[in-house]
């Protein structure tokens, strides 16, 4: 039961960041071309509804702001991440220092 809960919550996250990603590019894609369904179009992989040239530096520059803003979700999972890995401050407290142990002496 446990194994299918994971898997339908990683590929249910799988599909929601997916939808993300694809809004997020048409709509950084729309602020370069101008038009809500030529930044679908162009999102899909259709260059064929204005200049090629503009089309696809428009593309290329919205990927690139979104590969970005990836980047830095990611270094902030790890830095979160680490933080939550690392040892508590109690752990990392040196013990004191223990006495030897005096071995009892032989009654004769």
């Amino acid at each position: 039961m446990a194994a299918g809960f994971l898997n339908t919550m990683r590929i249910g996250s799988e599909a929601i960041v997916i939808a993300v990603c694809g809004a997020v590019l048409v709509s950084l894609i729309s602020a370069r071309v101008g038009s809500q369904e030529l930044a679908a179009k162009v999102a899909a992989g259709d260059l064929s509804g204005g200049t090629f040239g503009t089309l696809a530096g428009g593309f290329t520059h919205a990927l690139h702001i979104a590969l970005h803003a990836t980047a830095v979700v990611c270094a902030i999972g790890a830095v979160a991440i680490a933080a939550a890995l690392a040892p508590s401050r109690e752990d990392a407290t040196p013990a004191p220092p223990q006495e030897d142990a005096k071995l009892p002496t032989e009654v004769a």
